[in-house]
């Protein structure tokens, strides 16, 4: 589960230092405050109180999806390499001289019974790693477990990790290898070593956090996992899409063959490379979802092609025809494709939902938030939202430390702050007064006459 989340120098987010010249982040997290609302929303991790739920409001431009993005771009740098990723003029522009400063991201994160905090700093202009860190949270204790410097071509770590004295002087060749590679961190490198041996089992486990725990959703997003839910009579899912009013009673996976298929597709060599599939090692079995115009298929590979195709169609109620997946709205396409945060079985996953509330109505996006806080109640799974949804900024629904405002400073960088330091009293009507101003974080218009004057020149 994610705890907290760091970022200095990356689109709004600004670049401070102390006076020690370490850098002051910009921080969010999922600890929890004093209220006592919700108390089986939190989970308890060696002492540390975690929420399971979060949401961020703020004006349009406010810095909201910069969050995500931020989130997201560290993810993709640990999980393949900087160069790759177009980043390079993703620091904090509001300052000429941030181009030439470093950028960080830090993730304090759980993995089973073990806290860990993993950071690193990077130059997004020269896309270039500057430093790296590790650390295991023991208590009030950080135990290193390897820092570096590669510029300096320094670096530190905990020998007594490795029970084979062998592998601490491997290690120690890895560590200065890496050093000599500033286009990827470290993790990345001995992960794509494919170690399998115990003394390198933790690298792997962070590293899979990463590609595997923690989820990232934008309003665009195509084509999830939650497609696979599809793939076999589940009645759990028609529940549910039941549930949440979509008018979906049931689905089908109708089989198609190879002539069929290609009948949806004007260009056969776009068809052809479909059926063919993507290249596999030992031409293992594979599934693959393809959305193409207004239909979802779904393709099950064997050795050689395609063994089934189907494509997905729903039915609603009494009405004798079926609906491809485009046919149906775009409310009911959103919910389709978050089904897997709420019916997901996998503890310890994070996902993180940009503009929730997209082609959602108000209340949709309220029993959304509700089923999914049902469902995790016996899961250690988290789901962080930005929205503009104020009728979900209710603290009959949600914590006060649950509730995240994110404001636009006068040098156009992005502030981050709880609702909870406000001790707002649990009866209060919060959305009212977050829309009219108390709290910040809302759009501020100049008057009319202001901009236009009182003669109406805007008519010229």
């Amino acid at each position: 589960m994610l705890m907290r989340f760091s970022v200095s120098n990356f689109m709004s987010f600004g670049y401070r230092t102390d006076e020690k010249e370490q850098i002051i982040p910009e921080e969010f997290h999922l600890y929890a405050g004093r209220t006592e609302q919700f108390k089986d929303r939190v989970i308890n991790f060696d002492g540390r109180k975690i929420l399971k739920f979060s949401s961020l409001y703020g004006a349009n431009a406010s810095g909201k999806t910069n969050l995500i993005r931020a989130i997201d771009c560290g993810r993709k740098i640990i999980l393949s390499t900087i160069e790759g990723i177009d980043f390079n003029d993703k620091y904090c522009r509001s300052k000429k001289t941030n181009k030439d400063l470093p950028t960080l991201f830090e993730y304090e994160f759980t993995i089973k019974e073990k806290c860990f905090a993993y950071g690193f700093t990077v130059n997004l202009n020269k896309h270039c790693i500057i430093s790296e860190w590790l650390y295991e949270l023991k208590g009030e204790r950080e135990h290193t477990i390897f820092e570096r410097l590669v510029e300096q071509e320094q670096y530190y770590f905990d020998e007594e990790l490795f029970e084979n004295s062998d592998n601490i002087q491997q290690f120690h060749y890895f560590m200065k290898d890496a050093n000599r590679i500033n286009t990827s961190l470290f993790l990345y490198e001995i992960n794509r070593r494919k170690l399998d041996e115990k003394d390198y089992g933790i690298f792997t486990e962070i590293y899979n956090w990463f590609r595997y725990k923690l989820t990232v959703i934008y309003p665009e997003t195509k084509i999830g996992s939650s497609y696979f839910w599809f793939g076999s009579d589940n009645t759990r899912l028609v529940k549910v899409l039941d549930y949440l009013d979509t008018g979906i009673t049931g689905y089908e996976m109708k089989n198609l063959n190879e002539n069929a298929f290609k009948e949806y597709f004007s260009d056969d060599s776009l068809a052809e490379k479909l059926l063919k599939g993507p290249e596999r090692e030992n031409k293992h079995k594979m599934k693959r979802i393809v959305n193409f115009g207004e239909t979802l298929f779904e393709l099950d590979y064997g050795a050689n092609g395609p063994d089934k195709i189907a494509k997905l169609m729903f039915q609603h109620g009494e009405d004798e025809a079926s609906y491809e997946y485009g046919e149906e709205s775009d409310g009911t396409q959103r919910l389709i494709e978050l089904l897997d945060v709420i019916l997901n079985d996998d503890d310890e996953r994070v996902f993180i939902i940009d503009e929730l509330d997209r082609s959602l109505h108000p209340q949709m996006t309220i029993k959304f938030v509700e089923t999914f806080l049902k469902f995790s109640e016996h899961r250690n799974t988290q789901l962080i939202i930005t929205t503009h949804e104020s009728n979900l900024m209710d603290l009959k629904i949600l914590r006060r430390d649950e509730i995240w405002l994110a404001e636009r400073d006068s040098d156009n960088t992005t502030s981050l702050y709880t609702l909870d330091k406000f001790k707002i009293r649990y009866d209060k009507v919060v959305s009212r007064d977050y829309l009219s101003g108390r709290y910040g974080a809302v759009p501020i218009f100049k008057d009319f006459d202001y901009v236009w004057g009182r003669d109406g020149d805007w008519k010229d």
